[in-house]
């Protein structure tokens, strides 16, 4: 059935892409490769971090921690208080799904968050994918992205908005990333630190509710090496 989903989601995307081309749309392909080249100038980062999770049924207070990435996939973020993340947002790079195999398809513009964007359908064609599709909103004029919506094999569905500084360095790295992802109470890790709200709605057994975590950087420091020893536990 998944194997069956997956051609028939291809098949969809393949029929929209050769409608779109025929209609005289664009080729996303250019756009993504010069996001993906503008992405590859980060090797590795540091920074500070300030950490927020607003979800209905528990207050937690916003926590600082240091974020440390090391291409091609490593991520640790340190903290001396429990932090809830969605880790496999966080680990999730757009650089990653555009260097592996995939297929791309415009879908149209329109703006986001007053930004306008060019829509880009991106399926990844390898076997197994952790991410099954994803959508992402592309600030053309910038070379920038500003949001993704990606269904996850094992971790359902995330949406991340990403904000910038006014004056972008070479490396134009966000300076808030916004996830809102699913989340139950009944699913929080033991230990977690917050008050729990009992006039909170309750999600009960109606499956998860959305929360929104975010992250707001400062103090980058870019491409000056980092240890691999950092990111052991």
């Amino acid at each position: 059935m998944e194997i069956s989903l997956k051609r028939y989601s291809l098949l969809i995307i393949l029929c929209l892409h050769f409608a779109l081309e025929a209609a005289g749309m664009e080729n996303p392909s250019p756009m993504l490769d010069s996001l993906k080249t503008k992405l590859s100038l980060v090797r590795d980062y540091s920074a500070d971090v300030k950490i927020s999770l607003n979800v209905s049924f528990i207050r937690i207070p916003v926590r600082t921690a240091k974020v440390f990435y090391k291409k091609p996939d490593k991520v640790r973020i340190k903290s001396p208080a429990f932090v809830m993340l969605p880790k496999k947002g966080i680990n999730f790079k757009m650089q990653e799904l555009l260097e592996k195999p995939h297929t791309a398809v415009w879908i149209k513009r329109e703006k986001k968050r007053g930004v306008l964007c060019e829509v880009v359908k991106i399926i990844p064609l390898e076997d197994n994918p952790e991410v099954i599709v994803a959508t992402a909103w592309i600030d053309r004029l910038q070379n920038r992205l500003i949001a993704l919506d990606a269904n996850t094999r094992e971790n359902g569905n995330f949406m991340v908005h990403f904000s910038y500084a006014a004056r972008p360095d070479a490396y134009d790295l966000p300076g808030t990333l916004e996830f809102t992802f699913d989340v139950n109470k009944m699913s929080l890790p033991m230990g977690i630190t917050g008050e729990f709200d009992s006039e909170a709605r309750k999600p009960g057994g109606k499956g998860p509710e959305k929360a929104t975590l975010t992250l707001k950087y400062s103090q980058y420091i870019v491409n000056q090496g980092i240890s691999d020893a950092v990111f052991k536990e």
